[in-house]
């Protein structure tokens, strides 16, 4: 009896670590963490989730005999889920920061506007790109790619043990450095299209000071930019969803 009262432990035990490392993911990632998504719907996905996984998962420790020790195992699974969670997140920040530039190139952004997609401080036109990659993401299938990559992290770092602060800390910094040059990069031609915009409109009013430029030159910005924001959204939801698929993929 003892046996066996000591077998169910050990079982429930791993199948706890791998619950916390699972569910500190998925309240950060991309879609299932979002802030319109209800606590207790993530509780859910992350509770089958992990009971899902915990069978695939090999070297999970035995029932430590210290509180202490126990609560390491812990942080450890924590730290672990939710580098990954706010590694795949940081790609809809990228999104954000294009929507953000896009706005101000075209005159749409507003200190004071509401977001609905999660972030502080947004635009309407990032808030369409975050909505967009987010219904892109479930179309096509990335979300299992985030599933995967739950399962191939304990390939990575193992169960139960703390990783190296240093390493993580720098890789993280790494990624979110990556995710701003993209962010600005896929911005790039609302940079051109307001430098051209502004400088035309520097000489309208040079050489005729007497016109209205800001009257006459705001909605020409704004329809000419929201018909360069249509022509490039499309590339820009692409090229973000690939630069997720291939880092959860570990390339």
């Amino acid at each position: 009896m003892d046996m066996l009262a000591q077998l169910i432990g050990q079982e429930i035990y791993g199948t706890f670590l791998v619950f916390v490392r699972v569910a500190a993911a998925i309240g950060l990632l991309p879609g299932f963490g979002e802030y319109a998504v209800p606590m207790r719907v993530r509780l859910m996905i992350a509770v089958v989730t992990a009971l899902a996984l915990a069978r695939t998962v090999t070297g999970l420790p035995p029932i430590p005999p210290d509180a202490a020790v126990m609560a390491g195992h812990m942080a450890a699974e924590m730290l672990v889920g939710a580098f990954l969670g706010l590694g795949a997140k940081l790609f809809l920040a990228a999104l954000q920061v294009s929507g953000n530039i896009a706005a101000q190139a075209v005159g749409l952004a507003n200190p004071f506007n509401i977001e609905g997609a999660g972030f502080e401080g947004g635009s309407m036109l990032s808030g369409t790109l975050v909505i967009a990659a987010l219904a892109a993401l479930f179309a096509t299938d990335v979300h299992y790619l985030m599933l995967d990559a739950l399962v191939r992290s304990y390939g990575t770092w193992p169960a139960a043990v703390m990783p190296d602060i240093g390493m993580m800390a720098g890789r993280f910094a790494q990624l979110v450095a990556g995710t701003f040059r993209l962010g600005v990069e896929l911005a790039a031609p609302f940079l051109v299209f307001g430098l051209i915009v502004n400088v035309a409109l520097g000489l309208i009013n040079r050489v005729m000071p007497a016109m209205p430029v800001y009257f006459v030159g705001t909605p020409a910005m704004l329809g000419a930019g929201l018909i360069v924001f249509m022509v490039t959204a499309g590339v820009m939801l692409t090229a973000c969803l690939a630069a997720l698929t291939a880092w959860l993929a570990g390339r």
